[in-house]
């Protein structure tokens, strides 16, 4: 069957990490989990007439220049082994996936113009665009595609697990020509297109090969790819600069450079965009949005979030592996209230966890737990948890105690006080124990032990490489302990289904089962929002999961930050 560049495919992942250490853990969480992160893009209109090469900040002359305003500096342009999200971020900057998305996050081609894949879906035939160039003027060609699927494929990568397991043998993997390419699988994997789309970077053989280690390489100095901007120069945790590239096979963007501004302050961010020196930033819901929606020269654009923020529950502790006290939880926690306080209505209460931002996948009928605290108060009663005073006993008679562990920063503490205060109106008594990151991190995902915690996750384009670690019984994420078979198989089906209708029914199924069970009580979705500088830029046009923060998508060679115009 094949899939041509136009064509809608929905796909997804295995596992986006298989059993690693517990430090690799650590760092992927710090990746993808957590409170969404204030960083964006924006633009600098300043006069200080320097590269930066002479010590100086380096602000450019050019009234054409974007400034993007990240929270955190970059520590690794490794386009297969990056560590943080600022890393990942600057990386596709300059390195151009094989594929990407439209607008509704589905896939389309890019560096592979169009696919064809096997009848049983464990091969994929790769058509790559020609007249791409790397940034030293090198054609980039079948042999560099192939170059990479073999890299990701012999090498041990912070993310790149899942993908790994499922390319077959490096030296399976064909060059047909100049500009085709196969790469056989080890099994069925209909979600390899949009896996692509946010993880497959191609990386160029002639300068790669020359690594006797690629993963040890953190490509900071001279990086060189084949997207629309080309790296200039960086001073570390202050700025890296970037050209625009005139020859760029896909849209050129209409300004001249673009310059990331390391911020770490979020007040500084802000202050910065309101005094006209920055043109993008992305804002975390509840967090000075109503400053810049106020700004004369300032607004809000909204893209499709992929975050989901959750009450995560230890299914393998006494009492919570009753599903009847996780269903009264449920019904306990008012979710407008959490959403409207937290994130200043920049959220939309729900239930599944696949966010709506993943529109083909979000199964928006699954069961629904409004705020009922009637209905918590009677299943409890129901089934053995006795109210006593203010409070309630388990069936044993023990008093009904739990502890709700969570990261002493942002908003955590703020709803943990809330969630405290519904949940205990029920008679559900929760303890609150703040800790740090790392010591929050430590007790949750690798040892696994706690009651409660709070968390939010930002989901990959593909639901499979959230669901699968995450609520799967071999999951290497599984903090919930989470195990339900008939799950477990819908996930295996739904990996093989090359009809995207049916792989898309099976992922329904999945839903309803983990909404029933309970594993996370789903709060909210907070919105992707950033602040625009609408004064000097139009033409936004986010993508879902990255926003406006995206050279690509929509359409092959081009993306959110390529089709800015300046005014």
């Amino acid at each position: 069957m094949k899939n041509d560049i136009n064509e809608k495919i929905s796909l997804d992942r295995r596992r986006f990490l298989q059993a690693t250490s517990a430090s690799t853990v650590t760092a992927m969480l710090a990746g993808c989990s957590g409170s969404p992160s204030g960083d964006g893009t924006g633009t600098n209109n300043g006069t200080t007439e320097s590269d930066g090469s002479d010590g100086s900040d380096g602000s450019s002359t050019s009234d054409d220049e974007l400034s993007v305003i990240w929270p955190g500096g970059v520590n690794n342009i490794n386009p297969l082994g990056w560590l943080a999200i600022p890393d990942y971020d600057a990386a596709r900057m300059m390195y151009e996936p094989l594929t990407s998305v439209d607008g509704e996050g589905q896939a389309i081609g890019h560096v592979a113009k169009s696919w064809e894949t096997s009848e049983d879906g464990a091969s994929y035939t790769w058509t790559i665009q020609e007249g791409i160039t790397w940034h030293d003027g090198e054609p980039l060609t079948a042999e560099d595609v192939a170059f990479t699927f073999r890299s990701i494929k012999e090498y041990d990568w912070p993310y790149l697990g899942s993908l790994s397991s499922v390319i077959a043998d490096p030296d399976q993997i064909t060059v047909e020509d100049e500009y085709t390419v196969t790469t056989p699988l080890t099994q069925p994997y209909a979600a390899l297109p949009l896996v692509l789309a946010d993880l497959g970077l191609v990386i160029p053989k002639h300068i790669w090969s020359e690594f006797d280690n690629p993963t040890e390489a953190s490509n900071t100095e001279d990086p060189i790819g084949s997207g629309p901007f080309v790296f200039e120069n960086r001073e570390q945790d202050q700025f890296i600069n970037f050209s625009v590239d005139d020859e760029y096979w896909g849209e050129v963007p209409d300004y001249d450079s673009v310059r990331i501004e390391i911020i770490a302050s979020t007040d500084s961010q802000v202050l910065t965009m309101k005094e006209g020196s920055g043109d993008m930033l992305r804002l975390q819901p509840g967090q000075y949005v109503e400053e810049i929606e106020s700004a004369n020269n300032l607004e809000v654009v909204e893209g499709g979030s992929t975050y989901v923020t959750y009450l995560g529950i230890n299914t393998n502790r006494e009492p919570l592996s009753d599903e009847a006290l996780r269903k009264a939880m449920a019904y306990a926690v008012d979710r407008d209230t959490v959403a409207e306080l937290v994130n200043a209505g920049y959220a939309t209460p729900g239930y599944s966890p696949v966010p709506p931002g993943l529109e083909f996948y979000h199964n928006s009928e699954t069961s629904s737990y409004a705020h009922n605290q009637e209905q918590a108060r009677s299943i409890l009663s129901e089934n053995g948890y006795e109210q006593q005073g203010n409070s309630r006993v388990m069936p044993s008679g023990d008093p009904l105690e739990l502890v709700l562990s969570i990261q002493n920063t942002g908003n955590w503490p703020r709803i943990a006080e809330v969630l405290s205060r519904q949940l205990g109106e029920v008679g559900i008594s929760v303890e609150v124990n703040s800790m740090e990151s790392n010591s929050h991190t430590q007790k949750v995902s690798v040892e696994q032990d706690y009651d409660l915690t709070l968390n939010t996750w930002r989901v990959w384009f593909d639901p499979d490489p959230f669901l699968s670690p995450v609520f799967e019984e071999e999951g290497t994420l599984n903090t919930s302990q989470y195990h339900n078979e008939q799950f477990d198989e819908l996930m295996r089906q739904q990996r093989r289904a090359t009809d995207p209708e049916k792989r898309q029914e099976y992922l329904y199924d999945a839903q309803e089962i983990l909404v029933d069970e309970l594993p996370w009580v789903v709060l909210y979705y907070p919105q992707l929002l950033h602040g625009i500088r609408s004064s000097a830029w139009e033409s936004t046009n986010p993508i879902p999961r990255y926003g406006m923060q995206s050279p690509y998508g929509h359409e092959p060679g081009s993306g959110p930050m390529v089709q800015l115009d300046p005014k």
